[in-house]
């Protein structure tokens, strides 16, 4: 951490009094100077690095955070000119050069792969069966095969943003392991920044959230992955959920019951609902059946956070 980000991270917390820094470093909670009257809740994000702040709770948001200081603590505002007179912090030495994201020129979608296709791409369908990616989950996600470099023998599921832009890929080894020892090949991309297939999401609608892609082969339509078992406030999927008030079904594996307590936990504290789909300790998702998960879809049960504090109790 540079001096000057931490000289605004102390005049932040010098002026607002009631802080609380976020563990990626550069975000800082607040309590909102607009609505905090109101709700009493740390709800306005300020970015640090590149001071702009935004508040889940009454929508103010600015690109100035010196307008914060001239209209709620006059006394600080010299000092905040000076410390954010210079725009937004590197926190690089140098500017990283951000690779592009594409897939093979030979990249197929697994339905229209059929007897008379390359024998790798043919394995990668059968694959896809086995895994119990029925056909429409394998349009509707695009699932492909290719015969090039990473890509070979692997089941891939690409990633599309709002636009139909490719942002994201994952490639499944279809056997036991890859050259360097790993089952799955990954775009090199910040998942925080990944919002997975954002363009089949209705954010109108219940969203079902589970781990990773392959869990989508299970999982109702209006779902995403998490591309691992956080999620957190600086996270565009999280941002997006609670500026649409979208409720969530958390579906995560067994060995993440606390990952899962403490995501539903802060979704629940931006006044999202959350059900929990309950995990089995034989079964993961990917490991069900469609029919299972959408049964266990049907029965998960509301989180409160006095069920999560007896829980906690209770593991002592």
């Amino acid at each position: 951490m540079t001096l000057l980000l931490e000289k605004r991270f102390s005049l932040i917390e010098k002026a607002f009094g009631r802080t609380k820094r976020s563990k990626d470093g550069v975000n800082i909670n607040v309590e909102c100077p607009f609505c905090s009257k109101k709700n009493g809740k740390t709800k306005l994000v300020i970015r640090v690095d590149n001071p702009v702040y935004h508040c889940w709770v009454c929508g103010k948001s600015g690109k100035d955070i010196t307008y914060l200081f001239s209209r709620f603590f006059k006394r600080y505002l010299e000092e905040a000119k000076q410390i954010f007179k210079s725009k937004k912090i590197s926190l690089d030495n140098e500017d990283k050069e951000v690779a592009e994201i594409c897939l093979p020129d030979d990249f197929e979608l697994c339905p229209n792969i059929t007897k008379g296709f390359n024998p790798n791409k043919l394995a990668v369908k059968k694959y896809a069966a086995f895994r119990g990616a029925s056909v429409h989950k394998q349009w509707m996600l695009k699932i492909g095969a290719s015969d090039t470099g990473d890509f070979k023998r692997a089941l891939i599921i690409p990633s599309f943003d709002v636009d139909g832009n490719l942002n994201f890929y994952t490639c499944r080894k279809i056997d036991a392991l890859t050259d360097n020892g790993r089952k799955y090949v990954n775009a090199e991309v910040s998942k925080s920044e990944i919002i997975f297939n954002e363009y089949l999401i209705d954010w109108s609608k219940p969203l079902t959230l589970v781990e990773g892609p392959l869990d989508l082969l299970k999982t109702n339509d209006n779902a995403t992955c998490l591309l691992g078992s956080h999620l957190g406030e600086n996270f565009k999927l999280f941002q997006k959920i609670v500026k649409h008030k979208t409720d969530v079904y958390l579906a995560l594996d067994y060995d993440a019951y606390w990952k899962a307590q403490e995501i539903a936990k802060l979704l629940s504290s931006y006044d999202i609902n959350v059900w929990l789909v309950k995990a089995d300790k034989s079964k993961d998702v990917g490991d069900m059946s469609e029919e299972e998960f959408l049964d266990r879809l049907k029965k998960a049960k509301q989180w409160y956070e006095d069920d999560f504090l007896l829980r906690k109790i209770r593991s002592l």
